[in-house]
């Protein structure tokens, strides 16, 4: 799952972007100890898609829905990554069935075997040996041919070397496989659990989750529909994350300070009152926002505050409402 962060403000009672900008202008600031300026209540959104490509399969949320974080909300096609998940998990069963093959070493019949091997190669090597002393005298006396002599000295060396040969047989199976070979298959068995786990990462890609408390806001796509990588799906936006905008000019942002608390009325119900905190202070001036319609406000420095709602878990600041704050500070002299 992607998922981009961004703050938005949602112009619901705001015919255009000219109208939300002259909500923020800072409203007064006299000498009787408050500083008042007006916004539009902010919250930060997040816009969520898949990093993988696929067919949507299922979209478990709409509109107006509330989610907590950590929930399913939506589902890719996964049939295919099932498949190759099977083949691969029966690969790695193959791999370490072999490496246990191999740490295992010769079985016992397989050593009893070679042994058995062994012996008789020795038996008929003796048996050369003592034809061979047998012909020697009859050779010396020209009672037998030089040629069968030979034959002889000739199955005496080929007896010797069968002798050699099974008796290296039986060694190796005794020592058992090369640390190398049981090596290179633990290799084996570690690449093929490496592809399970890459498809197990790339199966959790194909699930959107809610990456914190929220309410969907848009549902941009429906079930069957093929997306892209990162396209957005589901737009929720984070109603415990919100805030005031507002722009204090570089004469009176000196008498505020993070933490600072303030009064927040929303136009929505003027009578009644929240709380807020000072939770952002702009380090670099900007100039009034151009949307404002005096020349004199126009050329102003200010900077820009925000004010983080503290109280309002009935939500009444919803995103997009024009607000008022309201700081009290020390007197001017």
């Amino acid at each position: 799952m992607q998922t981009r962060h961004r703050v938005i403000i949602l112009g619901c009672a705001l015919a255009t972007a000219g109208a939300i900008a002259a909500h923020r202008t800072l409203l007064a600031a006299d000498g009787a100890g408050e500083i008042t300026a007006s916004g539009t209540v902010e919250a930060t959104q997040s816009e969520l898609g898949f990093q993988l490509a696929g067919r949507l399969e299922r979209l478990a949320v709409r509109e107006g829905d509330a989610v907590k974080a950590g929930t399913e909300l939506g589902l890719l096609e996964r049939d295919e990554l099932l498949a190759q998940r099977s083949a691969a998990q029966a690969q790695l069963a193959g791999a370490e069935a072999v490496l246990r093959e191999l740490v295992a070493g010769s079985r016992q019949e397989e050593i009893a075997q070679a042994r058995a091997a062994l012996s008789v190669a020795t038996e008929r090597r003796d048996a050369a040996r003592r034809d061979l002393e047998r012909l020697r005298p009859l050779a010396d006396q020209s009672l037998v041919s030089r040629q069968a002599f030979d034959r002889q000295e000739t199955a005496v060396s080929v007896a010797d070397g069968e002798v050699v040969q099974a008796n290296e047989l039986l060694q190796l199976l005794k020592n058992g496989p090369r640390a190398e070979r049981i090596a290179a298959q633990r290799a084996a068995t570690a690449k093929a659990a490496a592809a399970i786990d890459r498809i197990e990462a790339m199966l959790d890609q194909t699930r959107l989750v809610a990456p914190s408390n929220g309410v969907v806001t848009v549902r941009h796509r429906e079930p069957g529909e093929t997306l892209s990588p990162g396209m957005p799906v589901l737009t929720i936006r984070d109603l415990s994350d919100r805030w005031v905008r507002i722009y204090v000019p570089g004469d009176q942002v000196g008498k505020l300070q993070l933490g600072q608390r303030a009064t927040i009325v929303g136009d929505a119900d003027p009578a009644r009152e929240y709380g807020g905190v000072v939770s952002y202070i702009a380090s670099e001036a900007e100039f009034t926002p151009r949307n404002v319609q005096t020349t004199k406000d126009r050329v102003k420095l200010v900077y820009e505050v925000r004010v983080r709602i503290t109280d309002d878990a009935m939500v009444d600041l919803k995103p997009g409402l024009p607000a008022d704050v309201r700081f009290t500070v020390a007197p001017t002299p």
